[in-house]
């Protein structure tokens, strides 16, 4: 089998990639799966986030969401194996899901059903539109020929240097997921609180509580500055059901950073359904002073598979 290039790279749907960027850089993307009343939708593929909205606001019910199985992942790496000789797979934190897991099981199946096949499976330690970043990196790098190595060399530099942001309107959405007791969120409710959210290298942690959108915006944009000086750098805003603000942001980082790439994208809804409409969010990374040297050396999962 003649492979068209060296490495296909694999991310799951939690990433947040706009379809033009997946097709441009043949970035492959494993479903989510959300439950809404006795429906099944896999996310980002049979629901979009318009329609999700308006289920939940027409009250079809409280959605549920579940990791992709490892049967996803190894339909996905059996399709990646015919594109290219090797795989990098990017998954949601392990700390958060089992996906990383699932899709280190499927890559053990695909090793046995593809003799020779390579397939190293990524905990990006992220979410969202982070774990996006590092996956676009990642396929950029393999367009340009890099060998396995070298895709997995840009992954562990990107791991420690990317951060998200996020700007929860509502916690309503939190507080039945059950990622916060229960109290403490109806209490944050009642009070108008909003939190900004950081989450870096597996670690979530509150930051402030602005009491208003234009504050939030104002300080995503401050704490970015804190984060990467005034190097170029990458970025993605991405929103729900808030394309105003999330244009508004995008607007910002632009007059305040030299941006070597922005854009703006929209959260699945499965990241919606655990963290609610009105939710801001920016990931962000600096160039590195020194070219971008490997500074990720045991931080971060890989299953050698």
């Amino acid at each position: 089998m003649v492979h068209q290039r060296k490495v296909a790279v694999v991310v799951d749907s939690s990433s947040s990639l706009p379809g033009e960027l997946l097709d441009r850089w043949h970035i492959q993307v494993v479903p989510h799966e959300l439950v809404i009343g006795d429906r099944t939708f896999r996310d980002g593929v049979d629901i979009r986030p318009d329609e999700f909205y308006h289920l939940l606001r027409n009250g079809s019910g409280t959605p549920t969401t579940s990791s992709p199985g490892s049967a996803r992942f190894l339909e996905a790496f059996r399709s990646a194996g015919r594109a290219a000789g090797s795989t990098v797979c990017i998954t949601l934190a392990s700390d958060f899901s089992s996906t990383y897991s699932s899709a280190c099981l499927a890559a053990r199946t695909a090793r046995q059903e593809m003799p020779g096949s390579v397939i190293r499976v990524v905990d990006s330690r992220t979410a969202a539109g982070a774990e996006g970043l590092i996956a676009l990196e990642a396929a950029r790098s393999a367009d340009a020929g890099a060998d396995l190595e070298g895709v997995l060399s840009v992954v562990h530099d990107l791991i420690p240097r990317v951060n998200l942001l996020a700007f929860l309107d509502t916690l309503d959405y939190v507080r039945r997921s059950g990622r916060v007791p229960r109290v403490a969120a109806l209490a944050g409710s009642l009070l108008g609180i909003r939190p900004l959210t950081e989450l870096r290298l597996g670690e979530a942690r509150m930051l402030e509580r602005p009491r208003s959108r234009g504050r939030a915006m104002e300080r995503l944009v401050d704490v970015m500055e804190m984060r990467v000086g005034r190097r170029p750098v990458h970025a993605t805003v991405m929103h729900a059901q808030a394309a105003k603000d999330a244009d508004e942001l995008c607007r910002r980082v632009q007059d305040r950073f030299d941006c070597r790439e922005v854009f703006v994208s929209e959260f699945t809804p499965v990241m919606g359904a655990h963290l609610g409409p009105g939710l801001l969010g920016l990931a962000f990374y600096g160039e590195s002073v020194d070219g971008g040297t490997h500074t990720g050396a045991g931080t971060t999962r890989v299953g050698e598979h």
